[in-house]
């Protein structure tokens, strides 16, 4: 199944910037990824995606379920309404691709 949000994480940032997210995390603060606004216009767009990959991360990582993964994530304790849980989400997709893309490598010719 294509996942249109990994598409776009891939074509919005280039390999050095996802080498960053790998490595610093998406609070070190990145264009399109900082203000609650973005975020959670992202989840919405992108909530199907975003879900098929909690959920297979979930079955993964031998998790009950999806709940129980969430609540590993850096600020999940913090994620306390609607836009700060949708902007945890997003923060974990989005890093979650930024590694499979560059496994925190950087490239020299970018």
């Amino acid at each position: 199944m294509c996942n249109a949000f990994k598409e776009w994480i891939k074509k919005e940032y280039g390999w050095n910037t996802l080498a960053d997210i790998t490595n610093h995390g998406c609070i070190s603060g990145f264009s399109g990824l900082t203000y609650y606004s973005e975020t959670t216009a992202l989840y919405r767009k992108y909530k199907d995606d975003i879900w098929e990959m909690l959920n297979e991360d979930t079955e993964s990582f031998g998790y009950k379920n999806v709940s129980e993964l969430i609540s590993t994530f850096n600020g999940a304790d913090c994620a306390d309404n609607n836009d700060r849980f949708e902007n945890l989400l997003v923060w974990y997709a989005v890093e979650k691709v930024a590694f499979e893309v560059t496994d925190g490598e950087y490239r020299d010719d970018e």
